[in-house]
């Protein structure tokens, strides 16, 4: 049943979408697609509130979706923006015309939360942890956090898909694992349950989590928009950046959260954002190799197949700003 209301969902928003863009219209709404409206995706919530958007002549409209409808649509040019960003790098090494036009987030939001018998995270070897799904951001990272403590991430640890971060509490809570990546605030429920946390994935290393996902044809043919819409999330990062008491407030009000809560996940993650929306060579490389693992092409992609971040230069170097 959940299946077919998912499908008739998807279908649903499929041609909303559709309709939306029939010619004649005259007034263009801008979607952007998130996963929800949580500190991940604070950029386009700070941007919306503070109207920013606005601020550039944007009618913009956020919408919840999950990754794999999200992507499809916009690779289907239905949706204009997509800030998920793995399942965009997925979709390009997949042959889909999609772009990453600037990074929001540089490093992982995440944290692994553990049963309190385990002390470090090499005593996971052998044991069973818990992420989102196989191919997902989550899954790469994973892997990622095993190499990093030098486990070898196809043999000496068992992953388990279990959803959501709250599914993967609960799979902690059921004894099904001992250990799971999971996204604030999942960690606090994790902890009020009696288990730890273990250590926070980004001070491990930097992988870009978030960033502006788009179709190859808008970025060619619609730049003055696209420059648009990325000046606003560049201003929204440097204000969750700048002024913390402004950001919790709308991350509270836009996703429906205790202050407390909201403040937590603040503390926790602020300090991921980027500044300028730009992360180094060799990190976008390494997003690529690690997107691999779960893609199977024969074809060489390179950094520049996947991002172009020249228009997010552009707006830096009119700032007077010199861009890395």
């Amino acid at each position: 049943m959940k299946a077919r209301m998912d499908f008739l969902r998807n279908i649903f928003i499929a041609a909303t979408f559709l309709i939306l863009a029939v010619p004649g219209v005259e007034a263009k709404t801008i979607y952007i697609g998130v996963s929800n409206p949580d500190m991940s995706f604070l950029s386009g919530g700070v941007a919306k509130f503070q109207g920013y958007f606005k601020d550039e002549g944007l009618d913009v409209e956020i919408l919840q979706m999950n990754a794999n409808v999200s992507v499809a649509a916009l690779a289907a040019g239905n949706l204009d923006y997509n800030l998920i960003l793995q399942s965009v790098v997925t979709a390009n090494l997949r042959g889909l015309p999609l772009k990453v036009a600037g990074i929001l987030i540089e490093r992982p939001n995440h944290v692994v939360v553990a049963h309190p018998s385990i002390q470090k995270f090499a005593d996971l070897k052998g044991k069973k942890i818990a992420i989102s799904s196989f191919g997902s951001l989550v899954d790469i990272l994973a892997r990622l956090t095993a190499a990093h403590f030098k486990l070898d991430p196809r043999s000496d640890v068992q992953y388990v898909a279990a959803g959501s971060s709250s599914a993967r509490v609960a799979q902690l809570q059921a004894g099904v694992v001992q250990a799971a990546f999971v996204t604030p605030p999942g960690n606090l429920r994790a902890e009020a349950a009696g288990f730890k946390s273990l250590l926070s994935v980004g001070n491990l290393f930097a992988f870009p989590v978030n960033g502006i996902g788009l179709h190859e044809q808008k970025l060619r043919n619609e730049r003055d928009e696209v420059k648009k819409v990325t000046r606003a999330l560049l201003r929204s990062n440097r204000f969750i950046l700048d002024n913390p008491k402004g950001a919790v407030k709308i991350l509270a009000a836009w996703g429906r959260s205790k202050p407390e809560v909201a403040e937590e996940a603040y503390q926790f993650t602020a300090k991921n954002y980027s500044r300028n929306l730009l992360v180094s060579r060799a990190t976008l490389e390494n997003v690529i190799e690690s997107t691999r693992w779960n893609v199977e092409t024969k074809k060489k992609i390179t950094v520049d197949d996947v991002f172009d971040f020249s228009l997010a230069r552009e707006i830096l170097k009119e700032m007077g700003e010199t861009a890395k």
